[in-house]
């Protein structure tokens, strides 16, 4: 007899799995050793919080959206499901963003924050 049939719910999981390796693996490229745009995750709160570094300041308003979406997807573990999230500046600890039920925004700490290193890398 072959096992029970999965259910529906444990079928999409397995179809999601490839695309949720594939986020990890450009979140990757993108964290600590890499562009830096993420310094590091404290899961322990909720919302989790991502410290975000200079790449993610360095990058355009739609690679930030689409840095922080993805981000939320994997944590989730789902490629159509999102976490909320907040943002802090890695180096100063400050709230500067979250991504929620209206989707993305950077406040105006987080803006100053990107005007800040910008004008240090010369852009």
């Amino acid at each position: 007899m072959v096992g029970q049939p999965s259910s529906a719910q444990d079928l999409q999981l397995k179809r999601s799995q490839p695309q949720i390796a594939e986020y990890a693996k450009w979140l990757d490229s993108l964290g600590p050793q890499g562009a830096r745009f993420w310094i590091r995750l404290d899961g322990k709160k909720r919302p989790q919080r991502i410290y975000v570094g200079e790449g993610f300041y360095e990058a355009d308003r739609e690679s930030q959206k689409w840095f922080v979406e993805i981000f939320s997807k994997y944590l989730a573990g789902h490629p159509e499901r999102g976490m909320i999230l907040d943002l802090f500046d890695a180096g100063t600890g400050m709230l500067v963003g979250e991504y929620g039920w209206e989707g993305f925004k950077l406040f105006a700490d987080g803006v100053r924050a990107m005007e800040r290193v910008r004008r240090k890398s010369g852009r």
